[in-house]
Order: C-alpha cells, then sequence, then structure tokens
C-alpha cells in the first residue's frame, strides 16, 4: 500500500514521465518528417524527367518444353494485345523495347493453351495501360 502511494503522490516521477512522453513525441515527429522527406526527394527525381507514353511489342515468356510426342506451333502462338501503352519517364522508356508476359510452363500441357497472364514489371516509374493479355499457344500430337 504504501509503494502504491508513493508511486501514484510522488510529483518527481509524474515529471519524468512527462519529460520521456514529450521526448518521443519529438523523436517519432523526426523519424516522420524524415520518411516524408525521402518520399518527397523521389518523387521531385521523378519529375524532373519528362513522362512520355510508348507503344511496346508484347513477348510472350515460354519456359519447359512439350511433353513427348507433341509438338509447339510457334508461327501460330498469339498474343492479344500485341502491343501496349506504357508511361514513365522518358529517360527509362529510352531504354526499353518491349513488354513481357509472367513466364507461363508449356511442359504440363498436351493440347492447346488459352490463358490470360500478367504481364511483367518493367522498372519502377512505369505504368501499364493493360496488365493483362490472352494468350493462345498451340500445341499438337506428331
Amino acid at each position: 500500500m504504501k509503494a502504491k502511494k508513493w508511486v501514484t503522490n510522488n510529483l518527481g516521477l509524474k515529471i519524468l514521465a512527462l519529460a520521456l512522453a514529450i521526448a518521443t513525441w519529438f523523436y517519432v515527429n523526426h523519424e516522420l518528417t524524415k520518411l516524408k522527406t525521402g518520399e518527397e526527394r523521389a518523387i521531385v527525381s521523378m519529375l524532373q524527367y519528362d513522362m512520355v507514353s510508348k507503344k511496346l511489342p508484347v513477348q510472350l515468356t515460354i519456359v519447359g518444353e512439350v511433353q513427348e510426342g507433341y509438338e509447339l506451333i510457334t508461327e501460330a502462338i498469339t498474343v492479344e494485345p500485341e502491343a501496349i501503352v506504357v508511361v514513365g519517364p522518358d529517360n527509362i522508356l529510352d531504354e526499353v523495347t518491349s513488354v513481357r508476359t509472367v513466364p507461363v510452363d508449356i511442359s504440363e500441357y498436351t493440347q492447346d493453351i488459352i490463358k490470360q497472364l500478367e504481364l511483367a514489371p518493367i522498372a519502377r516509374g512505369i505504368a501499364l495501360k493493360d496488365s493483362i493479355v490472352n494468350v493462345y499457344i498451340p500445341i499438337v500430337k506428331k
């Protein structure tokens, strides 16, 4: 009982708690300001470049091989849309020549593949008009 009364009635402990609360507030405020400044720097660095749009061809990424006794007809593969519009800083888009799909593994298929595939990310700061394409991959029995 004496300890409880000492803690609740001790002015020195109350002042110490107040000082710690104020110090914590300054620390958190400083950390939030640093975070905000870093985000602003990233945005400003992107704004220093002209934003442009560019139409890029879509390339299908195929992994694996068809099963034995089957054949992939590469000249009949279709991707729709064949090209996609991307928007981003001109210094990055100057080096980009195509957009790739996420990989599709054809080793498990024994018939035609009709799928919707997502497009793989190109680079930070580049936006895609559409992020999904329809693909047709013909696989026939030999």
